[in-house]
C-alpha cells in the first residue's frame, strides 16, 4: 500500500478547510448585510409609492431575479451545511491521496464512498431529525485528529480490507468457491455473460466488469504496481480489439497477469498466467478461511464405507449461530399434533446444546401469542419431545446433563457408537465438525440412527455439493437417490464462532420418501 498522507499535508489540507469555512461565515454576514440593504431599499420605495402597484409581474424572469437575488438563510442550518459540503469534497481529497481504494474491491468501495456522500437531514412535521443513522455513517468532521485516526484506522486494517477483498473477488467467480475448503484459485475461471449473446458487444459496466477490474486489481496490488484506472484495464481492450455491434464471434486476449478467451455465447474462460501471483492468492484465501483447513482436499479422499475414527482437531467444535440454530430447527418440523406419538430427537456432537436445546418445545415458545392460539396450540399439539445428546468432550457433555432439559446425555464418540433398534429417532439435527470431509462420516453414521419414515437435517460444508473427491461424488449421488434437499447458508454464517467456512443446510428422510415442504431460510 502506498504512504498513507504526510502530517505536514494533512495539516495544509485542515487549515486550508478551516480557512474556507472562515470564508463561508463571512459571507454568511455579507449576505445579512445585504439582506438588511435590500430592507431599507424596500422601505424607501413603499414611501416613494405606498401600494407598490405597477405594469409588472413577479413571475417575469427579471423580476423573479430581482426579488429573490438577496435570501438570508437560517445561520446554524447554513454553517452546518458548509461543513458538511466542504467536509465530503476533502475527505474524498485526502482518501485518494492515501491510496486505501486500491486495496478495495467494488463492494469496499461502494461502502466507503456512501460514507463519503453528503446526506441533508430530514425531519418529520414536529421537526424531529428521521435519518439520524445514515449520519452517522458519514466520516467525521475533518479535523488534523480526525483525519490521523481516519487513516490510522485503515492502516491498521489494511490488510483485513484487502484480504476480504480477495475472498470476495475470488467466491464470486465460481459456486464452486463457496466450498470451505475450495479456497485454491486454479488456472482457470469461467465468467459467464460478459459480451452480449446478440451481438457480440463486451459490457464494460455492471456487476461483472467490476468483478474482472476487482480481479486485474488484486494481482496489480501483489504486484506492487499501481492500480489502473478502468479506461487502461484488460476489459477497456478487450472492448476495443473485438470491436461493438457486429455479431456473436469468438476471440482471444492477453494481458500481464491473465489470458481470456470468450465465446459465442458470451461466457468467457480466464487462465491466469502469473503462477507466483497465483500463489499469493491462494495464501490469502487460506489464512482467511483458518486453520480447520489446514488439512486440505485430495482426489484420493477415502469411499463412504471408510470413516475418521481420529478426533477432528479442537474436535471440531464451532457451535451453532443464534441464526443458524434457528434456521435449522425452522426446518426440522419438531412440534407434532396431538395425535402423533411421542417424537424422538437426537443431536450427536451436541456441544453447547445450541440445537438439541430448540427442539424442547414449550408453551412458553407462545408466550407472546393471543390467549386463543395458546390455548388452540396446546389442544392441537404436544410439548413433551425426547431430545437426546451425545457429546465426546466431558465439560460440555457435563453442562448438557447440567441443564436438566435432556432425555439422556452420553459421553462419547458420535461415530464409536452403534444405534439401539428399539430406540431409534424420528429426527436427527446436527452440526458436525466439517474439516476433512467429516461431516459426510457423521451424516451417514446418523443416518442409522433415524426410523424409517423419520429425516435428518445437517449443517455440512458447501464443498459438499461441490468436491471431486470419491466420497463426495458417492455422496452426492446417495442423497440425489434419496431425494436430499439443498440450501445455501449465507456467507459467513459461522464467522460469529471464529470460522469463514461456508455451510449449506441439508435434509433427507431415511426412507427417501417425499417431503412436502422445501426447506427455507
Amino acid at each position: 500500500m502506498n504512504a498513507l498522507v504526510s502530517k505536514q499535508t494533512v495539516e495544509e489540507i485542515v487549515a486550508a478547510r478551516d480557512e474556507t469555512l472562515r470564508r463561508f461565515d463571512a459571507a454568511f454576514d455579507l449576505i445579512a448585510v445585504a439582506d438588511a440593504a435590500v430592507a431599507e431599499a424596500n422601505k424607501m420605495w413603499r414611501v416613494a409609492a405606498p401600494d407598490q402597484s405597477g405594469h409588472w409581474s413577479d413571475q417575469d424572469r427579471e423580476c423573479k431575479a430581482f426579488f429573490s437575488a438577496v435570501r438570508v438563510p437560517n445561520k446554524d442550518e447554513y454553517r452546518r451545511t458548509a461543513r458538511k459540503l466542504v467536509d465530503v469534497t476533502v475527505w474524498t481529497h485526502i482518501i485518494e491521496m492515501s491510496g486505501i481504494e486500491a486495496l478495495m474491491d467494488a463492494q469496499a468501495k461502494k461502502e466507503l464512498r456512501d460514507q463519503m456522500k453528503y446526506v441533508p437531514e430530514r425531519t418529520d412535521r414536529h421537526g424531529q431529525l428521521i435519518n439520524q443513522e445514515e449520519i452517522a455513517r458519514m466520516l467525521p468532521e475533518v479535523t488534523v485528529e480526525n483525519v490521523h485516526a481516519t487513516l490510522d484506522r485503515f492502516l491498521l486494517d489494511s490488510e483485513m480490507i484487502f484480504r476480504r477483498g480477495i475472498v470476495n473477488v475470488f467466491s464470486k467467480l465460481d459456486r464452486r468457491f463457496r466450498s470451505h475448503d475450495g479456497f485454491k484459485v486454479g488456472s482457470r475461471m469461467i465468467l459467464n455473460y460478459i459480451a452480449d449473446r446478440d451481438d457480440g458487444r463486451v459490457r464494460d459496466y455492471g456487476d461483472k466488469a467490476d468483478l474482472l477490474h476487482d480481479v486485474e486489481r488484486t494481482f496489480l496490488v501483489l504486484d506492487e504496481k499501481d492500480a489502473r484506472a478502468t479506461y487502461a484495464s484488460l476489459l477497456a481492450r478487450v472492448k476495443q480489439e473485438r470491436g461493438g455491434g457486429w455479431s456473436p464471434h469468438q476471440s482471444e486476449h492477453e494481458g500481464d497477469y491473465f489470458k481470456i478467451r470468450i465465446f459465442k455465447n458470451g461466457n468467457a474462460h480466464l487462465w491466469f498466467t502469473r503462477k507466483d501471483l497465483v500463489e499469493k492468492v491462494n495464501k490469502i484465501l487460506a489464512d482467511h478461511y483458518g486453520e480447520v483447513l489446514g488439512d486440505g482436499m485430495t482426489k484420493e479422499a477415502d469411499p463412504l464405507q471408510d470413516k475418521k475414527l481420529t478426533p477432528a482437531r479442537r474436535f471440531g467444535f464451532f457451535p451453532s449461530p443464534e441464526a443458524v440454530a434457528d434456521t435449522v430447527i425452522r426446518n426440522a418440523h419438531v412440534l407434532r399434533p396431538i395425535e402423533g406419538e411421542q417424537l424422538r430427537i437426537l443431536e450427536p456432537s451436541a456441544g453447547t446444546g445450541n440445537l438439541s436445546r430448540r427442539c424442547i418445545i414449550g408453551m412458553s415458545h407462545f408466550d407472546n401469542w393471543s390467549a386463543h392460539n395458546r390455548e388452540r396450540y396446546a389442544k392441537e399439539y404436544r410439548f413433551d419431545n425426547l431430545v437426546d445428546c451425545i457429546e465426546l468432550q466431558p465439560e460440555l457433555a457435563h453442562q448438557l446433563t447440567q441443564a436438566g432439559v435432556y432425555n439422556r446425555v452420553t459421553c462419547a464418540d458420535f461415530l464409536a457408537i452403534n444405534p439401539n433398534p428399539h430406540r431409534l429417532y424420528d429426527r436427527v439435527v446436527m452440526n458436525p465438525p466439517f474439516d476433512r470431509e467429516r461431516d459426510i462420516d457423521h451424516v451417514m453414521h446418523a443416518l442409522n440412527f433415524l426410523k424409517p419414515d423419520g429425516f435428518l437435517i445437517a449443517v455440512m460444508s458447501a464443498g459438499t455439493e461441490f468436491r471431486e473427491t470419491r466420497k463426495s461424488i458417492a455422496f452426492r449421488e446417495l442423497m440425489e437417490k434419496m431425494k436430499a434437499q439443498w440450501l445455501d447458508l449465507p456467507a459467513g454464517s459461522f464467522a460469529e464462532v471464529g470460522t469463514y467456512v461456508n455451510t449449506i443446510l441439508m435434509r433427507v428422510r431415511k426412507d427417501g420418501g417425499y417431503q412436502s415442504r422445501m426447506l427455507e431460510r
